[in-house]
């Protein structure tokens, strides 16, 4: 499965321009800058045989330059992760319609290292926490204390399903 990422820009194989406005009266075959195939273009500015190509140059220069990877190694990435989040092992997903990746690149704020691929919830998540594992370790201890209320609670539930203290009168939740 290809992945990409967001690109604000599509490429567009429908704007033609005028030949008859150029020297040569038509436009010459040309490498796409990406598979190197000749291909027709509609302009002069047209670069890339399609959109695929046009994708594909826009992540490969977008890993380079943010994380110092290959599209190539991306792809080895996703496909040695069996196309899941490192950490909860769920396929990812596009966080918005433009978006071409259904994983991203986690890697260390410190040093630039590149970890694995992750969705977009558990990157946020680990960004939040600041990947600081002492904050990570005091939210498990957290959730495994608060998913059991004891018996002695002094909270009780009322009929809408809220929990109540016995002695403030107030919702809490």
């Amino acid at each position: 499965m290809k992945q990409n990422f967001r690109s604000s820009k599509t490429y567009s194989s429908n704007i033609k321009a005028d030949p008859s406005s150029y020297p040569q009266g038509y436009f010459k075959d040309k490498p796409c800058r990406e598979c190197r195939g000749l291909f027709k273009p509609q302009s002069p500015s047209h670069l890339f045989c399609g959109q695929a190509c046009f994708d594909d140059n826009f992540s490969r220069k977008y890993l380079r330059k943010t994380y110092g990877i290959t599209l190539e190694e991306y792809r080895q990435m996703f496909v040695d992760q069996d196309n899941k989040c490192a950490i909860c092992r769920m396929d990812g997903f596009k966080i918005c319609k433009d978006a071409k990746a259904l994983l991203v690149v986690d890697h260390c704020h410190s040093t630039g290292k590149v970890r694995s691929l992750l969705c977009h919830n558990c990157n946020r998540g680990l960004g939040l926490f600041q990947d600081n594992k002492q904050h990570l370790g005091a939210a498990i201890e957290y959730i495994e204390r608060a998913t059991t209320i004891s018996s002695e609670s002094t909270l009780q539930t009322i009929g809408s399903g809220s929990v109540q203290h016995p002695e403030m009168g107030d919702d809490i939740v």
